[in-house]
């Protein structure tokens, strides 16, 4: 039998309800994801919960802020990674953004991943900053990830972009990694995989947005000419994140497959070029059981 690729796993959750008015249950996953040997936990970032058209109760849109969270989870793990699936970037200002990420990433002592790219929910943006067009919000993700990365690595900033502007702003202490935490880009359109190529430290696209196994296995292919032409020195990492689903259980958005076939759906997008999966588990009631099933039948074919 041929062997498979290796393939690093972590865990994502959604930062909306029903977790957002249990929060007690972050902590449990994120504990027993690092009992169980997974590597990162990573949360959505939303101010309201996404792609529901028409009237939605107010609790449905109900959210935990995702790094005020992760700076907690901070102090209650100690090896397993902490990062965001993704931040929309033109959603947030890029100098504050990079202060409270080295913030985290000094509480959990170097363990800090910031999931970034440039949103796509318009009401979101809509209720909690200015929507903008496509073209525009990659290049204000392009600006505050290149601001964001000044800040982490120099003494002092100013900074003249068309979106931001800082004046001699000094962000101290450091994130404890050095040049700061790795930035992982949420990308599925071309413009932002060429920005993957040329800035990100991994390429981190959702199922449930676009990633299907075809747009996946083209898409690798035109990272890596990409970063060849812009003359990328360091590798770049390839990941995933998306749904393992008990068979017959419905949901608004594409998952990656169910629980009976992870192993074939991980081995299909690793032999697509996908490096580290991040796995979320439905039904919700069931995600820690299904979280342990998945890290004794799925993962150690992997390693």
């Amino acid at each position: 039998m041929r062997a498979r690729k290796k393939v690093t796993f972590g865990i994502c959750a959604y930062n909306w309800e029903p977790f957002s008015y249990t929060p007690k249950i972050y902590e449990e996953i994120a504990l027993g994801a690092e009992s169980l040997g997974f590597d990162s936990f990573f949360i959505t970032d939303h101010f309201m919960r996404p792609h529901t058209p028409g009237f939605v109760p107010p609790r449905e849109h109900a959210t935990i802020e995702a790094w005020s969270l992760l700076s907690n989870l901070a102090a209650k793990t100690n090896t397993i990674k902490l990062g965001t699936c993704v931040t929309p970037i033109p959603l947030r200002r890029p100098a504050i953004l990079a202060k409270v990420v080295a913030t985290v990433d000094i509480l959990s002592d170097g363990r800090a991943i910031l999931g970034a790219g440039a949103g796509w929910d318009r009401p979101e943006f809509e209720g909690y900053g200015e929507w903008r067009s496509n073209s525009e919000r990659v290049e204000m993700t392009r600006e505050g990830i290149d601001l964001i990365r000044r800040l982490w690595s120099e003494d002092s900033v100013t900074y003249e972009g068309k979106y931001f502007k800082t004046n001699n702003a000094v962000l101290e202490p450091k994130p404890v990694q050095k040049n700061g935490p790795e930035i992982w880009v949420g990308a599925i359109h071309d413009k932002m995989l060429k920005l993957t190529a040329e800035m990100g430290d991994a390429w981190f696209p959702g199922r449930a947005v676009g990633a299907t196994l075809e747009h996946y296995s083209k898409s690798v292919p035109k990272i890596k000419k990409q970063a060849e032409v812009c003359g990328r020195k360091t590798p770049l990492k390839y990941a995933l994140m998306g749904y393992f689903t008990e068979p017959n259980v419905s949901l608004s958005l594409p998952a990656l497959g169910t629980m009976d076939k992870a192993s074939e759906v991980v081995e299909a997008y690793a032999e697509a070029g996908c490096e580290y999966i991040a796995a979320m588990f439905f039904p919700v009631a069931k995600f820690k059981e299904l979280m342990k099933n998945f890290a004794k039948d799925v993962v150690p074919s992997f390693s």
